[in-house]
């Protein structure tokens, strides 16, 4: 059950929430190789390869967890919001 295509992911995902088994079964029959194609996978999709209910949520809490440690803001205003950015003139240079 080792991944061979780029799918280790997956298989760290349901590892660590105790769902491997089903790792065979959504790679090849949902065509899951990456996180934003849970985005089309439906709750009978996952019915359908056999995941119940609670497992569907275990799997839904690691997705949101996983996108929330991958997605970065990427705008200066978030820096602002939360006081990154440099008190005025130290890094650029500029007199205080």
């Amino acid at each position: 059950m080792a991944p061979d295509d780029g799918t280790e992911w997956l298989l760290q995902l349901l590892s660590e929430i105790q769902l491997e088994q089903f790792y065979l079964r959504i790679r090849d029959e949902l065509h899951v190789t990456r996180p934003s194609h849970f985005d089309y996978v439906k709750p009978v999709d996952l019915d359908r390869i056999g995941l119940g209910r609670p497992g569907q949520r275990r799997l839904e809490e690691a997705l949101k967890r996983r996108r929330g440690q991958s997605q970065r803001p990427k705008s200066w205003v978030y820096k602002v919001s939360a006081g990154t950015l440099p008190s005025k003139g130290h890094a650029w240079g500029g007199q205080v």
